[in-house]
């Protein structure tokens, strides 16, 4: 092949077409396919047209060359003038055309043809056409032709495989497992049968059947790190955090994955509240540029910053976790656990026009996301409170609706709403939400607040606790105070 490459090569530079018979452009192409570069492909075959115009395998070639450079449309032409009947590569082709052009009919009708005409290859036809309808996300389309191709075919290990990937597709976790344990029964020392049932089980939570499946896995070929981190993600899952870690250790030992691992081993540390050990793997990624070279940039992970602000709290480094904060604040302008630590972190320091004003920036992610956690909210009432103390309760009303609509159960948010419509004299909304306010968190809230409720005109509002025994001073002070 070399000798034939170079002696087109050798014309080409000349500005010369040399000659060569149809065996030797067909095995020339041959392998270009096999070494799968193109680069000399499209030239050589259209030289091949030249001194070969009625050459059949070259235009079979051209349909390839079509299908590889994505003009299907091209391809299908040139197959219906070609028309040969009963050519696998020729009918394999025409279907991957049909199933990249969306035209799934013609799939199905081609391939009832076929069978039909009694075709030979017909099991080689599903087993080739599947993976490509799956390869393109025609998920209902796969079930279906699978189906079509397990009904002929029960026992095809090949459709079966793709049907677990349908299955898997569409949340029929069940069913794909079962569908598994059928190609494992078959072939027990296959590792990707072992790594899809072990992934199917980590999806169902069940980690502990996951894990033993990806031990089998193992067994069978222990080289997938891919496989060996999946393992310790349900080790860490099961709370086996110390297991976990060995899995990661072990697989940075043998290669170069320690820089993507030093997260991941640092959120088993923090579950140990090993704190000082999650905090300095932490700090290298965050602050240590030569540390992030790795297949994935944790140091650009929201994550990432959260835990090692966590480790900053819980190894008194509050200076530090403050600093990042606001570093990740930046970094992350939409991240609602981020904005939701640094405004606590403003309200317990009594800043309350930073800790009002990253609220608000809370508000409005949140007002972007489906899921969110309930501290968050929790940061949004906390704030709510704020600004009812401060006597701006259409922005505490604002907060304490926003909550409501996602979390109405939070707990004292039926109260502060009461309060905050009291105030403004909606005696309607008042007794709604006052009426879904428990006798207990009534008298809970009071006892934590301390509050003294005062009068002034129709507003109500919590004032400084006043000692049992200047409470006849402040009564005498305020001549509105009745029995």
């Amino acid at each position: 092949m070399s000798d034939l490459l170079q002696r087109y090569l050798s014309a080409r530079d000349e500005g010369k077409d040399i000659y060569f018979d149809a065996n030797e452009i067909d095995d020339l192409l041959e392998s270009f396919e096999e070494s799968n570069d193109f680069t000399y492909y499209g030239e050589v075959l259209a030289l091949g047209l030249k001194f070969h115009p009625s050459s059949t395998d070259l235009y079979l070639r051209q349909c390839k060359l079509y299908v590889y450079n994505e003009e299907y449309d091209s391809a299908l032409a040139l197959i219906e003038t070609i028309a040969l009947q009963g050519n696998q590569e020729l009918d394999l082709l025409r279907l991957e055309c049909y199933c990249a052009l969306n035209q799934y009919e013609e799939v199905v009708t081609y391939t009832d043809n076929l069978r039909e005409n009694e075709c030979e290859y017909l099991e080689q036809i599903f087993e080739y056409t599947a993976p490509i309808l799956n390869d393109l996300d025609m998920t209902a389309e796969a079930h279906d032709y699978i189906s079509r191709g397990l009904k002929l075919y029960p026992d095809n290990m090949i459709l079966k495989d793709e049907f677990c990937y349908v299955l898997e597709i569409e949340g029929d976790i069940d069913q794909a497992i079962r569908i598994c344990n059928e190609l494992i029964d078959k072939n027990p020392y296959s590792n990707d049968y072992w790594f899809s049932l072990g992934r199917l089980y980590s999806m169902t939570a069940d980690f502990d059947k996951a894990i033993e499946a990806f031990d089998f896995a193992l067994t069978c070929d222990d080289s997938d790190n891919e496989l060996k981190i999946l393992k310790a993600y349900c080790l860490y899952m099961n709370e086996n955090y110390e297991k976990a870690i060995d899995v990661y250790n072990e697989i940075a030992r043998n290669g170069n994955l320690i820089i993507d691992l030093k997260p991941l081993i640092a959120e088993c540390y923090i579950k140990l509240e090993k704190f000082e050990k999650g905090y300095e793997l932490l700090k290298e990624i965050i602050y240590n540029p030569d540390s992030n070279q790795g297949l994935y940039n944790y140091r650009y992970e929201a994550f990432t910053y959260i835990n090692y602000v966590k480790c900053c709290i819980e190894t008194e480094r509050l200076k530090e976790a403050v600093a990042t904060l606001k570093e990740a604040a930046n970094l992350f302008p939409d991240n609602i656990r981020i904005l939701s630590i640094l405004a606590l972190s403003y309200i317990e320091n009594n800043e309350e026009e930073k800790a009002l004003e990253t609220t608000e920036r809370l508000y409005q992610a949140l007002e972007n996301q489906d899921e969110n956690n309930p501290e968050d909210y929790n940061t949004l009432l906390r704030a709510g409170q704020i600004l009812y103390l401060r006597g701006e309760v259409d922005r505490a009303l604002k907060y304490y609706r926003k909550i409501y609509e996602e979390k109405p159960n939070l707990p004292y948010l039926n109260l502060h709403l009461a309060m905050a419509y009291l105030s403004k004299g909606d005696m309607k909304k008042f007794g709604e939400h006052y009426k879904l306010t428990s006798p207990e968190e009534l008298l809970e809230y009071f006892e934590i607040s301390k509050t003294n409720m005062g009068k002034a005109g129709n507003v109500l509002y919590p004032t400084k606790h006043i000692p049992p025994e200047d409470l006849s001073k402040e009564y005498l002070r305020n001549k509105d105070n009745k029995n």
